[in-house]
């Protein structure tokens, strides 16, 4: 009977080495593949299988570059055949490096590779350890991206971000920083953050870093610096708004102050309060201006207090919008003829000779006040009050550059020199001499007056060209209202409004209103048949009343803009529509009405 042999006890240690060696090539988490040298496939461990798609049956005896891909094959050859001769690749030994492989789908993936060598009787082969580092390679490029996305944020910042270490010294300078301090980046990475301190705030900025530090508030509130100085690489000091926050790194702190430059905004704060103050003043001084004018009127009736100041103020009212248009730098003197005459005189019956001259800022009201005053007294004594009657009005600007101003009137009644001084007589020998420093000569010649003033030349200026006025609209050949015709008053208001009522109704207009909303304006629109005419305001309770004249306009209801503002319309919708400016000189409103009246 046969018996079975039992391998000697050295061969049982060869089987049991070979059988733990192909426990651990076969329970490896990397692929193991043995080559020849051919190149060929001698060992695929199942690892291997999982990373390719492919059995080890059909991977043995395959060239191991059927699982790389074509562009890097003969490269990939070069660095086994160096490798398996030397032991050396291109690279270092012993290391292929990262690179790719390609599985039985064709989808190519990133692999990290080891390989050594061992001479088996007299074979020499190499083993290809591979790591599939797809999720490795695919969390670092979303680390880069995110550094880069953190990066390109930084850099594009407006405002500066600078980062310090706990000893204050400068890790991060932005692009921001370098253009606000004037100095590079690599320049002042590593220097102490309180270089870009002024000297004299030094010791309070590091109290703020230590007690944030310390317990996340600076002497201000929770990560707020509030408004600090800078001082740049030329010496100059400029305000920054600063932010500051930390972050624990490791065992490092790293605290980031956001600085922002507030030099424009402090400038235009500076400017904002200048003309809030500007305005106060003027707004209170035209208030004294007006004062003056009520307290200085003298009539014989009340109406005629209520004319002579209402024209006074219109006047003045003029003046004001002239100088709004001009920027306040001065106003064309034949602009402000031709405004403060308007009112009262008929188609050729002044006639102006005068250059371009632009009067100084401080001069155009007492000269518009002065014209107006002029004009006045034409219509009630002089050459206006006849239809005969003319004005001639020549300027010029004489040798040693004086500017002459000559107001003659002819073909009007005789006039005489009147015995009490008035008004005007103040404003000719006060404001003219004294205020602008100028010379009156008046003369009462019995065919008309005639008035020559002279100003220095610091009344006027050549050096500023003036925005084109509101042309003066002048009297109509017929301005008279027939009775009952009917006008729409819109104006929120409510002096403005009574006072608008009051004289359109003596003038012979039937008042519709007023109304002092849009909503109330468009009621009484649907409520009235046959609405003539209308003057409107721009501004109604904070809305603008462009609603109102869109629907007006709907209807073929001619209007009248009636406003203190400059620019009437934004949009230029309404620029072919006429505008008195307030205050309200009534005869050129009720002209303006008239004419619009004869052109519907």
């Amino acid at each position: 009977m046969a018996t079975q042999s039992t391998p000697p006890p050295a061969s049982r240690d060869a089987i049991e080495t070979m059988r733990r060696l192909r426990g651990i090539v076969g329970s490896a988490m990397d692929a193991i593949i043995t080559i020849n040298d051919a190149q060929r496939i001698v060992l695929f461990n199942p690892a291997a299988e999982r990373m390719f798609g492919v059995p080890s049956e059909r991977a043995l005896g395959e060239p191991i570059s059927s699982f790389i891909p074509d562009r890097y094959r003969a490269g990939h050859a070069e660095h086994i055949h160096r490798f398996i001769k030397t032991g050396v690749t291109n690279r270092q030994m012993g290391s292929l490096g990262a690179i790719n492989g390609l599985r039985s789908d064709g989808d190519e993936f990133p692999i990290e590779a080891s390989i050594s060598q061992v001479e088996v009787a007299g074979e020499r082969l190499a083993t290809v350890i591979l790591r599939d580092i797809t999720e490795r390679k695919a969390a670092e490029e979303a680390l880069e991206e995110s550094r880069l996305r953190i990066e390109g944020i930084v850099n594009s910042a407006m405002d500066a971000l600078i980062s310090v270490d706990e000893h204050q010294r400068i890790m991060v300078f932005n692009p921001a920083a370098e253009r606000m301090f004037g100095v590079s980046a690599a320049e002042a990475v590593g220097a102490p953050i309180e270089r870009f301190i002024p000297e004299r705030h030094r010791a309070g900025h590091a109290d703020h870093i230590r007690r944030f530090k310390e317990a996340g508030v600076t002497n201000r509130r929770m990560g707020a610096l509030g408004a600090i100085s800078g001082v740049r690489s030329n010496g100059q000091e400029f305000p920054l708004e600063a932010s500051i926050s930390h972050v624990e790194v490791g065992d490092a702190t790293i605290s980031t102050v956001i600085l922002r430059d507030i030099t424009e905004r402090e400038a235009n704060e500076e400017a904002r309060l200048l003309l809030a103050r500007e305005v106060d003043h003027r707004a209170k001084n035209a208030l004294a201006v007006v004062q003056a004018v009520v307290s200085l009127t003298r009539a014989p009736t009340k109406e005629a207090f209520v004319t002579a100041v209402r024209g006074r103020i219109s006047a003045l009212g003029r003046a004001h919008s002239l100088l709004a248009q001009n920027r306040w730098q001065g106003g064309d003197l034949t602009q402000i003829i031709a405004d403060e005459t308007a009112p009262y005189l008929a188609p050729g019956q002044i006639n102006i000779d005068a250059p371009p001259v632009v009067v100084a800022p401080d001069a155009v009201q007492p000269l518009s006040l002065l014209i107006h005053e002029l004009a006045t007294n034409a219509v009630k004594y002089g050459a206006l009050s006849s239809n005969h009657g003319h004005v001639g009005v020549r300027v010029r600007i004489l040798d040693d550059e004086t500017l002459e101003l000559c107001w003659r009137e002819t073909g009007g009644p005789a006039v005489q020199a009147p015995t009490i001084s008035g008004f005007g007589s103040t404003l000719v020998t006060q404001v003219i001499g004294r205020q602008l420093g100028g010379a009156i000569a008046i003369d009462w010649l019995p065919q008309g007056l005639q008035l020559t003033t002279t100003l220095p030349p610091t009344a006027y200026r050549r050096d500023f060209t003036p925005a084109n006025g509101v042309a003066a609209l002048g009297r109509t050949e017929d301005a008279r209202v027939t009775s009952g015709q009917r006008i729409l008053v819109v104006e929120d208001e409510m002096l403005i409004a009574i006072e608008l009522c009051e004289a359109l109704t003596s003038g012979g207009w039937n008042v519709i209103g007023p109304a002092s909303t849009v909503a109330e304006a468009m009621s009484l629109i649907d409520q009235t048949a046959d609405l003539d005419v209308a003057v409107l305001d721009v501004n109604l309770a904070g809305h603008p009343a462009y609603p109102v004249a869109d629907r007006l306009r709907a209807l073929r209801v001619p209007f009248v803009f009636c406003t203190g503002y400059e620019q009437v319309d934004p949009s230029n919708r309404f620029s072919d529509c006429p505008v008195v400016r307030k205050p309200v000189d009534i005869r050129l409103l009720s002209d303006a009405l008239v004419r619009l009246r004869n052109a519907a």
